[in-house]
This record gives C-alpha cells, sequence and structure tokens, in this order.
C-alpha cells in the first residue's frame, strides 16, 4: 500500500515515563496524494514491527508548496496506557467514533 511513498524517520526517543516511542517521520509523497492517518499507522506498523492498534498518529500535514508530508506518531507498548495517556479526540482520529459507557446525552 505504502509503495509510492518514501519514509524518512528524523526524531525517534524512546519515553519510558510514557511507555512510548515517539516518532517524527518526513513522508515524500511525489505523485500522490497525502497519506491518511490509517495509511501512516500501516507503514509505521510494517516498519517497525509493532501492532497496528499500538500506533497513534498525533498530526500529520503536508508542508505548504510540497510533496512532503511530516507525521508525529507514538507507538505504545500496551493498550492500557494508550487508553490512560491519549486524549479522547487523537483516539477518535485514529480509531473512529466508538461509543463507550456514556453513550450520547439525551435531552
Amino acid at each position: 500500500m505504502m509503495l509510492q511513498y518514501q519514509v524518512k524517520v528524523l526524531r525517534d526517543v524512546e519515553n519510558k515515563v510514557l511507555n512510548r516511542r515517539e516518532l517524527i517521520l518526513q513522508i515524500h509523497h511525489v505523485g500522490a496524494k497525502t497519506p491518511t492517518r490509517s495509511e501512516v499507522r500501516e507503514a509505521v506498523s510494517s516498519m517497525f514491527s509493532a501492532p497496528q492498534n499500538l500506533v497513534i498518529v498525533k498530526s500529520l500535514r503536508t508542508l505548504t508548496g510540497t510533496n512532503v508530508a511530516e507525521a508525529h506518531v507514538h507507538i505504545y507498548r500496551d493498550e492500557r496506557t494508550l487508553q490512560e495517556v491519549e486524549p479522547q479526540h487523537i483516539k477518535n482520529r485514529n480509531f473512529g467514533k466508538r461509543e463507550g459507557k456514556e453513550g450520547k446525552r439525551e435531552k
């Protein structure tokens, strides 16, 4: 899927306190659209041999006037830490909205 994209790791830091790996990636997408969050998660999952459900794309933006996107990615060691640390809106962006225990508020 990611054959048309070239991924370069700009920064790779192990955050032991939050039990995750923090990456800044540069994605060259010449002749193709900006990759989606799910495409970036899939590529990072295969590059770093991490389960896709533990990969979070914090931000993804294309630099103005270029075919280069910059992605901030977190790879968690376990699901529990991911659920505790990441804000709900970031989880929604990566995994889609899921109805929780609360559900929708009634009027």
